[in-house]
């Protein structure tokens, strides 16, 4: 709300002057409800159980539909203001949104440790039958998220921080994606359907990358069209929700 509040005369002007804002603005506002309710629809069921732990999944999707929540409402900023806000402001916002992009992976990184963790516990009691694997992985996530977020604090211009958010993303999603496979196939994370949100994060892969490969084309030829805006976000949400549907879903 800060920013949003700091930044009045950039939205008006955006809002006024620029044809199809509007569009947008609704459109993103109605995205940013659905993912709202899935944040309180996962809190709620996490708050259900009896014996409730951080590490409990339904938290973990919990803090993940959050984190989609507030960076979509970051990034509706920035395309409120793309037009209208100084540069320097612009790379401030993004290193906030890809920082927040970062954290908000980081949960589902976090249930893929635990799946590799299992995994290997024929081999290693130790690590996969006591407190010590939940430590160990713990700091993997920590060290993982604090060095992507310092090379995002430290991008020089827009350029820069936009092939790092690729370098960091993809990777991202194809480690999810491989990892709920693999508990799919060993039946594991029977409180939901891992075989959706495998799906769902290859489909965002998938796309994610072809959108990389035209994103010349669609700067040369395209450039700023609400209709494709509205377009792009409509193949997220649905995304989203196929990851909330799984999520929701118990396996057999």
């Amino acid at each position: 709300m800060i920013c949003y509040f700091l930044n009045i005369p950039e939205i008006f002007e955006s809002l006024t002057q620029i044809e199809g804002m509007w569009s947008i603005f609704i459109f993103i506002l109605i995205r940013i409800s659905f993912t709202s309710g899935m944040t309180w629809y996962a809190f709620r069921k996490w708050f259900k159980r009896k014996d409730i732990s951080l590490l409990d999944i339904e938290f973990l999707f919990g803090l993940f539909f959050l984190g989609l929540t507030i960076g979509k409402s970051l990034d509706l900023l920035y395309k409120l203001t793309y037009f209208t806000a100084e540069k320097e402001n612009l790379l401030l916002l993004l290193k906030f949104r890809y920082i927040l992009i970062v954290l908000t992976a980081a949960p589902l990184v976090l249930i893929g440790l635990d799946i590799i963790t299992l995994m290997i516990s024929d081999r290693y009691e130790k690590i996969a039958y006591s407190n010590y694997k939940n430590i160990i992985n713990l700091i993997i996530i920590a060290l993982i998220t604090a060095i992507e977020s310092i090379i995002i604090i430290f991008a020089p211009d827009l350029i820069s921080i936009s092939v790092i958010l690729i370098c960091i993303h993809m990777p991202s999603l194809a480690w999810i994606t491989c990892t709920f496979y693999y508990a799919h196939k060993a039946e594991q994370l029977s409180q939901l359907k891992p075989i959706i949100i495998a799906i769902a994060f290859f489909i965002d892969f998938i796309l994610y990358t072809i959108s990389i490969i035209t994103s010349p084309y669609r700067n040369k030829n395209i450039g700023f069209s609400p209709t494709y805006i509205i377009f792009a976000e409509s193949i997220d949400l649905i995304i989203i929700m196929i990851i909330f549907l799984g999520f929701h879903r118990k396996s057999n």
